[in-house]
């Protein structure tokens, strides 16, 4: 008898093999937008591959800016030119 209630036990239990959902963050984004800007600097792609990889950074970016995510960076203010006197 005691093995048929552990069998009954065993089958009421919920399944513990259910996995998370993937998920992806906002700072997940940023990570991957700093992940291009430092592997582009360090000569990882070929030149045939850089307009594939800046247009991503590029909508990458603007898609992080309309989520609020990234401000854009101010304008510079147009330099001054020196006046001699």
């Amino acid at each position: 008898m005691a093995k048929k209630e552990t069998q009954v036990a065993a089958d009421t239990q919920p399944a513990q093999t259910e996995q998370a959902a993937p998920s992806l963050t906002l700072q997940d984004l940023i990570l991957v937008a700093q992940i291009i800007q430092l592997t582009t600097s360090r000569g990882a792609f070929k030149a045939e591959e850089l307009e594939n990889v800046g247009g991503l950074y590029n909508k990458l970016i603007a898609f992080l800016q309309a989520s609020g995510a990234l401000t854009p960076a101010p304008a510079a203010a147009p330099a001054e030119a020196p006046t001699e006197e």
